[in-house]
């Protein structure tokens, strides 16, 4: 995934495999719920358990994490999404830079419209899956001129963002961010369709659930190149660390960073294309047709199972769209400096790294689901506590070191918590897809989780000022402060908040929240004893 995208955001995009032990089954038996409607239907289960007896048998070692020979692929996989996750991390950035430069939360709800070619990319995925030359093959045929294209932009774009930020002392143009960083995102949109195909192939089928751990991971890795990296670097304070003599400057600036990365797409793209050799397609696998691949998803979306799984994902994360948009964006408003929310981050990427690589080892079984609403009340817990941390940071006067260690434990527990959500959700959606659709199926999926995050994080920076009631105090001339304290505050008055759309908004999606895990995960919970034949269509339908 996603998505997302402060410190304290989750990214939406995509990821993991192995079965957990976790407290199970919730107070009932899932494997005596396990019905057959017929002899043809096969239970949603694990890779073979023969697998690993070939394997044995066949005296290979089966090396680093059991990956076998799939461990060279497991590397070309992560390196890619690195790759993605870069471009990723460089959008996500552009909100903190610009959060003391503009008034209110309308144009940060307007750059958010960055994110959504990751939430609409199923409208062309299919042209991705059967679109192609078998010379070069199926996915380099897409993500060798995709990355050069990506390395082409970045290496464009600082040729116009510059004023575009307000360098040369004018006004942010959110429109034009707006508009080149979401072509960014739509070329990496799509690299991510062409990837997640791949995947489905390159990796054996006992350890088909790493394609999600490579799509987490390497996102992570990239993402924070991308955020955390460009945000520490163009610090005027992190760099003085490493200075003689202190600037009021940063090491680098967007235009610099963007040139950097650039320069590094097309080599690395290069390297892809002449040393890393893609499987033959073979006819049996090759996809139905342009149209038909459209007709197959309309029938997959109408899918009794996909609609409940859409319909509860939607739920849950639309509960947490709130927190996930605003916390970063109000801690900036409530006198936090930007290092120390990005020193803050920073302190995380070592736990977002790890964990889906600790999860994927003991998250790959029958039931991925369990999981996931294991994960619902510990997350739904960080909430409220992250809840507390902004409340107290309006009235704080300082923040003292107490401050940032309760702030870091808590987004431990809130980040543990998502990413365990996040690892098993993708691994179920990895177990589901019909590797006969290539992407597609993986990318349907990936798009509707994306835009149940994406939607609702956009609705909630629009609403959040329209819920904040606050008062002009001190000015003749002003009386509110709605989406203008700058006026206020220029007639010489100071902005009163009497109720902060903020806590409104959180207040609601804790309660939809606690609601969906008394209410729909049983129903979600059921989804994983279904027969696979449940989640897939056939030409004859």
């Amino acid at each position: 995934q996603h998505y997302k995208s402060i410190t304290f955001i989750e990214k939406d995009m995509v990821n993991s495999p192995d079965g957990a032990d976790t407290p199970l089954n919730h107070g009932y038996n899932l494997r005596s719920r396990v019905k057959h409607d017929s002899a043809t239907e096969t239970p949603l289960k694990p890779p073979a358990e023969n697998a690993e007896k070939e394997e044995e048998m066949s005296g290979k070692n089966p090396g680093f994490f059991g990956l076998g020979s799939d461990l060279f692929s497991v590397c070309i996989l992560m390196f890619l999404y690195v790759l993605q996750g870069v471009p990723l991390g460089l959008s996500s950035s552009i909100p903190i830079l610009i959060a003391q430069k503009i008034s209110g939360y309308s144009q940060q709800a307007a750059f958010s419209i960055v994110s959504y070619p990751f939430s609409c990319k199923l409208l062309w995925a299919p042209l991705v899956d059967c679109i192609y030359s078998s010379k070069l093959g199926r996915r380099k045929s897409w993500l060798v001129p995709l990355q050069y294209c990506i390395g082409g932009v970045m290496l464009y774009i600082p040729t116009v963002i510059g004023d575009a930020l307000g360098h040369n002392g004018g006004e942010i143009n959110v429109g034009v961010l707006a508009g080149w960083f979401c072509f960014l995102t739509f070329l990496a949109a799509t690299q991510d369709i062409a990837v997640d195909g791949w995947a489905l192939t390159m990796l054996s089928t006992r350890n088909i659930g790493w394609a999600s751990t490579c799509n987490t991971v390497g996102q992570t890795v990239g993402y924070f190149f991308g955020y955390l990296g460009f945000l520490a670097l163009e610090s005027p304070m992190f760099c003085n660390l490493f200075r003689s003599v202190e600037l009021d400057v940063g090491c680098i600036t967007m235009e610099t960073y963007l040139r950097f990365w650039g320069v590094v797409f097309i080599l690395t793209t290069t390297f892809v294309a002449i040393f890393v050799t893609e499987k033959a397609v073979d006819d049996s696998e090759q996809d139905e047709g342009f149209v038909e691949t459209y007709k197959s998803m309309m029938k997959i979306i109408k899918l009794k199972s996909v609609l409940i799984y859409i319909g509860c994902i939607f739920v849950i994360k639309a509960s947490f769209a709130p927190l996930d948009s605003l916390t970063g964006l109000k801690l900036l408003e409530a006198g936090l400096t930007k290092d120390s929310l990005v020193t803050l981050s920073a302190l995380l990427i070592p736990l977002q790294i790890l964990l889906p690589l600790i999860i994927t080892k003991y998250t790959n079984s029958q039931f991925p689901l369990i999981t996931y609403v294991s994960g619902v009340l510990p997350r739904i817990l960080g909430a409220l506590l992250i809840t507390l941390l902004v409340f107290y940071a309006f009235s704080a006067s300082e923040f003292g070191a107490m401050f940032y260690i309760a702030g870091l434990i808590i987004q431990i527990l809130y980040s543990a918590a998502a990413t365990m959500m996040f690892v098993s959700q993708m691994m179920f959606n990895a177990r589901v897809s019909d590797v006969k659709m290539g992407g597609t199926y993986m990318t349907l999926l990936n798009t509707m989780i994306n835009l149940s995050g994406t939607l609702p994080q956009t609705l909630s920076l629009l609403a959040v000022d329209r819920l904040t009631t606050s008062t002009c105090v001190g000015s003749d001339t002003v009386t509110s402060c709605y989406m203008d304290k700058e006026t206020c505050t220029a007639s010489g008055g100071t902005c009163s908040t009497e109720t902060d759309g903020f806590f409104v908004l959180v207040t609601i999606g804790m309660c939809c929240a606690l609601l969906w895990k008394w209410k729909l995960s049983k129903v979600y919970l059921r989804l994983q004893t279904q027969s696979i034949e449940s989640w897939h269509v056939s030409s004859s339908d």
